[in-house]
């Protein structure tokens, strides 16, 4: 089975979607924590900005914009199909939109206001960052296919940190461009993770559904 979860990463899940419902409900009741941690970190960011750190920022954003973060995926989805791993290809094309109109509907229910002297161009609900969920659920899906395939020990393992560092730059930035408040960035993180694991959860039976309701697909490698 090409996507395939230990039970630890259900676990992990299960843990991770209690974590967002009550970072919701306390966001969505405007708790004094994390509201006020959230301030003060923010407030923390502002007074560290530089020239250099706005740059290293913008880019970190820029790379891990909700549509950077959909081209490596939808190309990583073509490699598959071309591959003929047409299975694999349509799970990691599905997942990837999927996700983030999931993401969309808990901004609605949530529906928190963005930190004060966040950029113009950064509109829309604030709580889970989108940046954020975009970025990790790349990189989940990423380790999951890519990074075991890498036959090099050294490249996998390097491979694996600059994926991860680019997860928590992307976090670190948004709270930097009073973009998001931490909690938010946090919360894009857990969301990643509970659709990553369910949609991983899903695969098994539905490739299997597919591999026998579609001749076209019946000899696939699922």
């Amino acid at each position: 089975m090409i996507v395939s979860l230990a039970n630890k990463s259900r676990r992990r899940a299960v843990f991770a979607a209690l974590l967002l419902i009550i970072l919701a409900v306390l966001i969505g009741t405007n708790a004094a924590i994390p509201g006020d941690w959230d301030e003060n970190i923010r407030y923390f960011m502002t007074q560290i900005q530089t020239d250099y750190g706005d740059g290293l920022m913008a880019a970190a954003t820029f790379l891990g914009s909700p549509v950077m973060n959909m081209l490596y995926l939808v190309i990583l989805s073509i490699v598959l199909f071309l591959a003929d791993l047409k299975i694999p290809a349509l799970w990691v094309f599905v997942t990837t939109f999927a996700g983030q109109a999931v993401n969309q509907i808990v901004k609605a229910l949530v529906h928190r206001e963005r930190p004060i002297g966040h950029l113009l161009s950064d509109s829309g609900a604030s709580f889970p960052s989108q940046h954020s969920f975009a970025t990790w659920l790349m990189i989940f899906i990423m380790l999951l296919l890519v990074a075991p395939n890498i036959r090099n020990a050294v490249t996998r393992i390097l491979v694996r940190w600059l994926l991860i560092t680019l997860g928590f730059l992307v976090m670190l930035s948004r709270v930097y461009l009073s973009a998001h408040f931490t909690s938010d960035v946090l919360a894009g993180l857990l969301l990643a993770y509970v659709w990553y694991v369910f949609a991983a959860s899903l695969y098994a039976p539905v490739a299997l559904f597919l591999k026998n309701k579609f001749w076209r697909l019946k000899d696939q490698e699922i």
